[in-house]
């Protein structure tokens, strides 16, 4: 998590509206001073998702997500700590701190950023407007050859740019900008002190991030040119490493669950054309762990959805060694039948054909290509696939998936299972058996009444509802019940103890305890509660000293026990009371 100044955090929460930020999403109802609606990160019928407009906190009391602004800015717009600030910070039009000791860059500015922003919306719609004149009247024959139509066109803003020096830089001068910042902005490039436009003659295609921005552009070059595709070179605002290819339509499929990566702009176009859902591709480059992460903050599973032909099945393989290297993202791929591309499949076979299409778990799909080069009708090309599969499956570390690939591999060589048990380096006896069924897990239980009392004290402490000396640090027991309180005893906001907390499962447990209800309206009610509730916390901790004495009075010196029990009568006289 990048670190800012508390202060600096504290200010933008106090300049950007909670309750605002969240009804962008979702319709709030007020009631005292709590907002309500219906929880935006589960389906729900009747709303149990609050803002607290005091404390500037969310909490959902059906799926237990909450935090600040900020972290809903990263739940919902699938943004880390710093972008989400940064997000906030423009939204706030305030400008972010410095992050070291250097020279402040002209080009680097906030301000200049807005202006590429709105230098590349300026050309993504002179790009759309080419296309339907003359001077792109091949981009526009070479789309509908493609098998796009116009309403197609117009949904991914697809665009032509024309073949001439600069006519993109005399429009945007128009506009008032200035070459230097076009250059920056990577729609122009300087050759001997002369500015001629980045992209000509070239079927224009807008990246557009998940917030709706126009990032840059990749162009397909007509005819022979080469090269065949040009991006966005790196700017202020763009890095081909860090983003995909229509993230802007993935963002609002979260219902999907997956997403499907491809290498092209027309491979995604056309997926998507034909109503396959989630599809993104990477930027001109091969993947990234960037762009693997990025993913990740998205969906928990990707179909790696690459041409069939060779070259395809070997970047399959390379992305699958990327996405090995996230955990919680379960990578599958597709196999196009005869090196077919995703464009020319789904354009012969639709989606029925698409969604009919085999997924290979990372070690199925590295098994099949193990036999690519080997000839499996002689013992010697398949002693080496065997060989080849068990040094994959060595990496399998879920006892199902084995079995499954275990099966699969004794039917392909006839091999016996011990021998390839011995092979992957697993003894028969921890090997899986499939007629063992693992218990179910029990149920978990209900937060026992200390618990409960502890997230009482918290919920009235963070509300202000009592004083602060009412409680100690040490009446509490967990770790982030015991963090929480010293906070809020030391006059600190409950927000920005939130957000201190990067681990998720975490976050929400606070979020939990920071959220008893319902709490009595008054001010007597809210001080019976909390002192019925340390009473609660306070006697607990008095029998379970008890049950330790009554332990070790079983094996102490005469000495000692004299000792022990004399605290045991104190104990109980401090329980009657």
């Amino acid at each position: 998590m990048a670190r800012f100044s508390d202060a600096f955090l504290d200010e933008l929460r106090s300049r950007v509206s909670l309750e605002e930020i969240v009804s962008e999403y979702v319709p709030l109802k007020q009631k005292g001073r709590r907002f309500w609606g219906c929880c935006p990160f589960h389906n729900e019928k009747t709303p149990s998702f609050s803002v607290d407009s005091e404390s500037q906190l969310y909490y959902c009391f059906g799926c237990h997500k909450g935090g600040t602004v900020i972290n809903f800015v990263m739940e919902l717009e699938r943004m880390d700590f710093q972008e989400a600030v940064k997000y906030l910070a423009e939204r706030a039009h305030m400008e972010l701190p410095e992050a070291g000791p250097r020279e402040k860059s002209t080009f680097n500015s906030a301000q200049e950023r807005e202006r590429i922003y709105e230098a590349n919306v300026i050309a993504a719609r002179y790009f759309h407007s080419m296309l339907w004149t003359d001077e792109g009247s091949e981009a526009l024959s070479y789309l509908y050859k493609r098998g796009l139509n116009d309403s197609d066109i117009r949904r991914f803003g697809l665009g032509a740019s024309p073949r001439g020096r600069d006519g993109l830089i005399r429009h945007l001068q128009e506009q008032g900008f200035e070459a230097p910042l076009l250059k920056k902005a990577g729609l122009a490039v300087e050759r001997d002190g002369r500015f001629a436009d980045m992209f000509r003659g070239r079927v224009i295609f807008p990246i557009i991030n998940a917030q709706g921005k126009v990032l840059g552009f990749g162009g397909r070059a007509m005819g022979d040119a080469q090269p065949k595709y040009l991006n966005t070179p790196d700017t202020p605002v763009f890095n081909k490493r860090q983003g995909l290819y229509a993230l802007n339509f993935a963002k609002k499929e979260r219902d999907v669950g997956h997403m499907v990566l491809v290498e092209g702009y027309m491979d995604t176009v056309s997926l998507r054309k034909y109503g396959v859902r989630g599809v993104v591709a990477t930027l001109g480059t091969a993947l990234t762990q960037e762009q693997a992460r990025l993913i990740k903050r998205y969906v928990p599973e990707v179909w790696i959805s690459y041409d069939g032909d060779s070259a395809g099945q070997k970047a399959a393989l390379r992305a699958l060694e990327i996405f090995d290297e996230i955990d919680g993202l379960t990578a599958r791929v597709i196999d196009y039948p005869g090196g077919q591309d995703p464009d020319d499949f789904v354009r012969a076979q639709g989606l029925a054909g698409f969604e009919r299409l085999k997924r290979y778990d990372a070690a199925e799909y590295r098994m099949l290509r193990a036999a690519d080069d080997l000839d499996l009708t002689n013992q010697d090309g398949m002693t080496q696939y065997a060989l080849r599969c068990c040094e994959i499956l060595k990496k399998v570390k879920n006892p199902v998936e084995m079995e499954n690939h275990l099966r699969r591999l004794v039917q392909q060589t006839g091999y016996d299972r011990e021998i390839l048990l011995r092979q992957i380096g697993i003894s028969q006896a921890s090997a899986p058996k499939t007629y063992e069924r693992r218990p179910r897990p029990a149920k978990a239980e209900r937060a026992d009444d200390v618990c409960l009392a502890e997230r009482v004290l918290l919920t009235l402490l963070s509300e202000g509802a009592i004083p602060p000396e009412t409680v100690r640090e040490e009446d509490f027991s967990t770790d982030v019940h015991r963090r929480a309180a010293k906070w809020l005893l030391e006059g600190k906001q409950a927000a920005a103890f939130v957000e201190t907390i990067e681990d998720a499962e975490e976050r929400s447990a606070a979020m939990q305890s920071l959220n008893y209800a319902p709490l009595p309206p008054d001010h007597e009610g809210r001080m019976n509660l909390a002192q019925t509730s340390l009473r609660t916390i306070r006697q607990s901790r008095l029998r379970a000293r008890m049950a330790e004495i009554e332990n070790e009075i079983k094996t102490a010196d005469p000495a000692r026990k004299a000792e022990l029990y004399t605290q045991m009568q104190a104990i109980m006289e401090a329980l009657e009371d």
